[in-house]
């Protein structure tokens, strides 16, 4: 099987956006903010979605060990997050980050290396 390379296309106005704002302004926002960026790297390879698979007592305990974060610190983010629509859920189960979904991009290992021969070709 081949790998296959992900990226996150990230906004040059990311910060600039009033929920983003509000979330750094918060107590701990500087935190909750990488968070939400370790979450969406996360999401990278299932369209955005984070799914809560059981092995801890809630998801946001189970979020917290997968991204090796303080659980309350990731509690407190997901609630802002979702509350803001920058997460989204039905369940309790999948957790959608449709900021994610939007800006993704991906190619495979061998689609990079045409890409990168071709460049050295042209230079």
């Amino acid at each position: 099987m081949e790998n296959r390379y992900y990226w996150l296309k990230f906004r040059s106005d990311f910060f600039d956006s009033k929920r983003i704002k509000k979330l750094r302004n918060m107590a701990g926002g500087d935190t909750y903010t990488i968070i939400y960026l370790k979450m969406q790297l996360k999401a990278l390879k299932t369209d955005g979605i984070l799914t809560f698979t059981g092995v801890e007592e809630d998801f946001s305990d189970e979020l917290a060990l997968d991204l090796d974060e303080r659980p309350d610190d990731v509690r407190v983010t997901l609630m802002f997050l979702l509350q803001y629509g920058l997460c989204e859920c039905s369940d309790n189960i999948h957790y959608f980050l449709p900021w994610v979904a939007e800006n993704t991009g991906s190619e495979t290992a061998s689609t990079q290396r045409v890409r990168e021969y071709r460049n050295r070709q042209k230079a």
